[in-house]
């Protein structure tokens, strides 16, 4: 799981803001198939400590591709999704992460 939060605090790092589907997606490029029982249970894990290590992190819908200027609080108690669809429609809102400091619309 270090491998995975270092893969996704770099991700952070560079962009400010955090994909959700990067939580998955870093773990599969890390070499575990999707299909492993335990791929869905180390995601969370790595979501729950990275947002640990974050406290000022907001959840957020954003657009793809992604502009944290048009993206929009996401409601308490959304359903936390750590993987892409790679079918949805391409207009379909993502969950991500970002900073308190980031400007977007409230709801």
């Amino acid at each position: 799981m270090d491998r995975l939060l270092d893969e996704v605090q770099e991700e952070y790092d560079f962009d400010g803001v955090l994909p959700l589907y990067m939580f998955a997606w870093s773990l599969a490029g890390l070499g575990l198939d999707r299909s492993d029982p335990a791929f869905a249970g180390i995601c969370r894990k790595a979501y729950d400590t990275f947002v640990e290590r974050h406290p000022d992190l907001q959840l957020v819908w954003v657009p793809w591709p992604i502009d944290t200027a048009t993206a929009r609080a996401a409601e308490p108690g959304t359903p936390i999704e750590l993987d892409g669809d790679p079918e949805a429609p391409a207009n379909r809102p993502l969950l991500a992460l970002v900073g308190a400091e980031a400007s977007f619309a409230e709801r």
